[in-house]
């Protein structure tokens, strides 16, 4: 965890805002399952975490310090060369809430994770919640093309076109 003065502070909105990632902070999104692990792991060493209203957990982390990580349901959100990506940040005062919320309070003491502490509470959380990550990649238990999702489980957050169309939604 890194203390510090804060460079930002979120808007003071009156309801969640998006931001750009990669300005002040890339962010981790781990959904709640794997979250839940990872944030009772990390301890008093966590920074500040958003909770979103579907209970995925989202850690900031230093700009440039990650790009991706092999881990199953978790997402490295950072500014890509040929587009925008941009986090939902709520009021600093929203510290409860069934909308998105601060799960740990933004602040000086609570303000980055340290990435590789965090990528270690997370890949302790997925082999506790999903077992030893299989070799290679695995066929998606619909339309059996090559996947990095667990077997007999729906892919998440896809979407694309093709993505749609390969989860079975239409």
């Amino acid at each position: 965890m890194t203390t510090r003065t804060l460079p930002w502070k979120p808007p003071p909105a009156v309801d969640v805002e998006a931001l750009p990632v990669g300005k002040w902070w890339d962010a981790v999104r781990a959904p709640a399952a794997i979250g839940e692990r990872a944030l009772k792991t990390l301890g008093d060493q966590t920074g500040a975490v958003i909770q979103d209203y579907h209970g995925a957990l989202y850690w900031l982390i230093a700009v440039g310090s990650t790009t991706s990580w092999h881990l199953r349901g978790v997402r490295v959100l950072t500014e890509l060369a040929d587009e925008r990506t941009y986090l939902g940040v709520p009021p600093v005062s929203w510290t409860t809430s069934p909308e998105a919320h601060w799960r740990v309070p933004l602040g000086p003491d609570h303000y980055l994770t340290d990435a590789w502490r965090l990528r270690g509470a997370l890949a302790e959380a997925d082999r506790a919640e999903y077992g030893l990550m299989p070799e290679g990649r695995q066929l998606c238990y619909r339309c059996q093309l090559p996947t990095d999702y667990p077997t007999g489980q729906q892919p998440r957050a896809l979407t694309s076109a093709p993505a749609t169309a390969h989860e079975g939604r239409r």
